[in-house]
């Protein structure tokens, strides 16, 4: 058949689509979903991971909201926050805050870029270690002001013991997660700071510890949210009902993604009203006169 004025165009269409690739087609390591049936990105050298930027694959969705949300966190979150202004303890929580509420969307980012760099699965395996460190990073670091909050009122070796507890959960489950097989095992690896972080706030509910009242609705909703998000990941739903018709968009795993930021945001304004609340030195009405050496950290 003749080259007519359309085929250069036809060519260029064809390249594109040859762009992406089934699941069958995939290497072992980057066959997660089997509902998800098309719209993969091939091995790829580092530069078109890059370059997978600018055009729709089945994790454009999962990129970009993290792509977003850094910008977002770096951008809104210090301006935000007290810092030193305040005492060297909401100075500390500061800190422990703007970790948490970045490192997550870094890690992520990071991660869902360049998953498909030719290399081995030996760096695939890295760079799920670097995504898991930024979920760890925000459920350890980022919980820390709400915990201090929710104590801030127990005498100061409550105060401590409570820390230390939660900080060792969370070293546990770094470790763990480090070494966990499959995404049932790292989920998992959350649960025991994850309870503790439910105990606490049972205790908020019913006025014991402290934390700013005006906080606790965000508190519930971080959790809440997060544990919906990971349960529609866990189940594969919608996409387990109707197979290969939300390839690119509004699958489980976007689904998940949108609402992993949207729980950060619940935190990032829970810890806005817990470290406000924390600055008062009159907030718990019992120990204001007393001596803390929590203030001198």
């Amino acid at each position: 058949m003749p080259d007519g004025p359309d085929t250069p165009h036809l060519d260029e269409t064809s390249a594109k689509v040859l762009l992406l690739r089934r699941w069958s087609e995939m290497p072992r390591h980057l066959q997660f979903n089997p509902h998800i049936l098309t719209g993969y990105r091939p091995l790829m050298t580092i530069r078109q991971c890059l370059g997978s930027l600018f055009y729709i694959h089945n994790e454009t969705v999962n990129i970009l909201t993290h792509g977003f949300a850094i910008l977002y966190m770096l951008v809104t979150v210090p301006h935000l926050l007290p810092w030193n202004t305040k005492g060297t303890l909401v100075g500390v929580l500061s800190w422990c805050h703007f970790i948490g509420a970045v490192s997550p969307w870094i890690g992520s980012f990071l991660y869902h870029l360049f998953m498909n760099v030719n290399y081995d699965e030996v760096l695939y395996r890295t760079l799920l270690k670097v995504d898991m460190i930024g979920i760890w990073l925000c459920q350890s670091f980022g919980a820390i002001p709400m915990m201090a909050a929710a104590v801030h009122c127990l005498a100061d070796n409550v105060w401590y013991c409570c820390i230390f507890i939660y900080c060792s959960l969370s070293m546990w489950g770094l470790l763990k997660a480090m070494t966990a097989k499959s995404p049932w095992e790292r989920r998992l690896c959350f649960a025991p700071p994850f309870l503790m972080r439910m105990l606490i706030m049972m205790l908020r509910c019913f006025d014991i510890g402290g934390g700013s009242p005006e906080a606790l609705i965000h508190i519930i909703l971080q959790d809440l949210i997060a544990v919906i998000g990971a349960t529609i990941g866990a189940l594969r739903i919608p996409e387990k009902w109707i197979p290969g018709r939300l390839d690119l968009v509004l699958n489980s795993h976007n689904v998940m993604h949108v609402m992993v930021v949207l729980a950060v945001c619940s935190m990032h304004s829970a810890t806005l009203k817990d470290l406000a609340w924390m600055s008062d030195p009159f907030t718990c009405n019992k120990t204001s006169s007393l001596p803390s050496d929590r203030e001198e950290l």
